[in-house]
């Protein structure tokens, strides 16, 4: 593969993404009052041991959160892992033993079950759609459908799955959907833009192109949190380049300071930018969507990175993949749309490298997780 998208390994910026969650967590467990059935049953100097277990069998994500989890309910609480992210367990083996105040415990048994078992069970359901097609060429790959707030944590577990991740967000790549071609059609009171696929492809080119010659250029407008969000965005992109060593990602990495960016922000002033700082049209993914064969025959000599085939039939893949072995062998093809356990074999079958499926992370199954109390 020449281009692929970051893969997301548990970093500072998706342990931030937890911390923010876990704060809405407990709160919505103990507010400013507690947990009044340990409060009123078990003594304050009680303690505890326990396991973690799994109740069946899977694979584990979501262990780095335990750790916060118990530093955020008392000091006193010790988390010891059993296994790391990514293992395969079986019915009954502990992941993990949890001790110290018994009603600490308490409280942050269901913390840590909801946290483990909604990432594990995305890795769980992940990791049967990447077993059914490792025979062949092709890779799964998640999408952006993810539960507001937990995208970071959740690409993190299709990752533990073994599968690849997508664009991480609107930021991060070039991905020309239907919707945006069908502005063509007058919607939205723009009028006749006149973009097909193609023209589409050598359009965002020449705008890549043309962000290396720019200055100034104006700022991000958004609701609330512009500022923790570029710091929050910039470690984690920091943070993957420092674990792969891309000298790619390096180079995406916005290099204008967040205080500059805040001051800007607040004088509704442009922000100071070098030439290629944020967008080096070399290494930007274009990524476009077709969803007819004589699109995708169109679209081939606008050279994208990657065509996606939406809902198309595996015949039809199987075409555009023979299409494209002959005409351009150096563009990866991309199949998305409804794609179940029961259909990505037939799927990756038909030659295409890449499979995203929006199943991993809207359409999983919880991982069961249990707290066994132990001897002490």
């Amino acid at each position: 593969m020449a281009k692929d998208y970051q893969a997301i390994t548990w970093c500072s910026a998706v342990e931030d993404d937890f911390r923010s969650l876990l704060d809405i967590a407990i709160r919505e467990d103990v507010e400013s009052i507690g947990d009044l059935t340990s409060l009123s049953l078990i003594p304050e100097k009680a303690v505890g041991r326990a396991a973690v277990v799994a109740r069946g069998e899977g694979v584990i994500a979501g262990m780095p959160t335990v750790q916060i989890i118990c530093e955020a309910i008392s000091p006193d609480l010790r988390w010891a892992p059993l296994v790391d992210d990514a293992a395969h367990v079986i019915q009954k083996q502990k992941i993990g033993i949890l001790s110290g105040p018994a009603r600490a415990m308490m409280q942050a048994e269901r913390l840590i079950l909801n946290f483990v078992a909604r990432l594990s069970g995305i890795a769980t359901t992940t990791n049967q759609y990447v077993q059914l097609i490792a025979d062949t060429k092709s890779k799964v790959y998640d999408t952006r459908k993810t539960t507001p707030g937990w995208r970071l944590l959740e690409k993190y577990a299709t990752c533990c799955g073994g599968a690849q991740n997508h664009r991480a967000g609107l930021y991060d790549a070039i991905l020309i959907k239907d919707n945006h071609l069908a502005l063509a059609a007058g919607r939205a009171g723009l009028g006749a833009l006149e973009y097909d696929p193609a023209l589409a492809v050598r359009k965002v080119r020449q705008f890549l192109a043309e962000q290396d010659e720019l200055g100034p250029r104006p700022p991000v407008h958004c609701h609330g949190n512009l500022i923790a969000t570029c710091k929050m965005r910039t470690s984690l992109l920091a943070a993957v380049a420092e674990v792969t060593g891309s000298a790619v990602l390096s180079q995406i990495i916005a290099k204008t300071p967040c205080h500059e960016l805040e001051i800007a922000h607040k004088e509704n002033q442009q922000v100071p930018r070098k030439p290629a700082d944020n967008f080096p049209a070399k290494d930007v993914i274009v990524e476009v969507e077709v969803d007819t064969f004589q699109q995708f025959e169109e679209v081939l000599s606008a050279d994208p990175d990657i065509i996606m085939l939406d809902n198309m039939s595996c015949d039809l893949m199987r075409r555009a993949v023979e299409l494209r072995n002959q005409r351009k062998p150096e563009i990866e093809l991309e199949a998305s749309g409804g794609i179940t356990l029961n259909t990505i074999h037939d799927v990756a079958m038909t030659g295409v490298e890449r499979i995203s499926v929006g199943a991993l992370t809207h359409s999983f199954q919880i991982f069961d997780l249990g707290l066994d109390w132990l001897e002490t």
